[in-house]
């Protein structure tokens, strides 16, 4: 019987798992999938500076089998620069380090807000979404439930102006500005769970300490619960 391979140790996930070249339609784009493990190692040996057989010992693995990680990340990420793919950074074979782990369950006390236009379902454009559902966990488990009203597009409607094809939409200091407006009624919030939203109003929210959770799960009981279980994954696929 073949031997499972070895869980390699990640300390840190990343902040953003998508990128994208910028001016191309996601429908257009091939995508490239960078593992977290793969990321991991990139992170040590390229930002950390470590040496090979400190991220080794950091990951859990061999000298070898973290230079062949290291090298199958390097040449996805020269693959997505130079032929213009998408990266994806998903999955993998990993385990959480004893910190990241004890960080993940201090988060199950928070509050995680979901846009909604009807106070059941997870709305798919945030921009558009008049509420939010706020709920109030501790220990994992929801204790309270409100809702709250949100600036939209209606909102900004007189505002509102033909976009410049040659600046990335979402990222102008107007776009900016209302991404502010939208998010200060959940300023005591630590996720935001939507169904889709642009790549500025992800970053805006980032800014913030806000982390979005972009999901397909329609019921927002539902989307909470995978969510505080660990079962919600972050599907950057549906930004625009």
């Amino acid at each position: 019987m073949t031997r499972p391979p070895k869980c390699r140790r990640i300390a840190s996930m990343p902040g953003v798992t998508y990128f994208k070249p910028a001016g191309i339609p996601l429908r257009l784009l091939e995508e490239v999938r960078l593992s977290l493990e793969e990321a991991e190692a990139i992170r040590l040996k390229d930002l950390e500076g470590l040496e090979q057989e400190q991220g080794a010992e950091k990951m859990g693995v061999s000298r070898p089998t973290f230079q062949r990680v290291l090298a199958k990340a390097r040449r996805k990420i020269a693959d997505a620069l130079l032929n213009g793919r998408a990266i994806r950074i998903e999955g993998g074979n990993y385990e959480l380090a004893a910190g990241l782990a004890e960080k993940t369950i201090r988060r199950k006390n928070m509050k995680i807000a979901v846009i909604t236009d009807d106070e059941v379902t997870v709305s798919q454009h945030f921009g558009r979404a008049p509420l939010y559902v706020v709920v109030t966990a501790e220990n994992g488990k929801v204790v309270s439930k409100e809702t709250r009203s949100k600036a939209g597009h209606h909102t900004f409607a007189e505002q509102e102006k033909e976009h410049n094809p040659n600046q990335p939409h979402g990222f102008d200091a107007g776009s900016q500005a209302k991404h502010a407006t939208m998010a200060q009624p959940i300023s005591d919030c630590q996720v935001l769970l939507a169904g889709g939203m642009g790549m500025g109003a992800y970053q805006s929210l980032k800014g913030y300490n806000i982390e979005p959770v972009i999901t397909d799960v329609e019921n927002i009981d539902e989307a909470v619960k995978r969510y505080l279980a660990g079962n919600l994954p972050n599907l950057m696929g549906r930004l625009h």
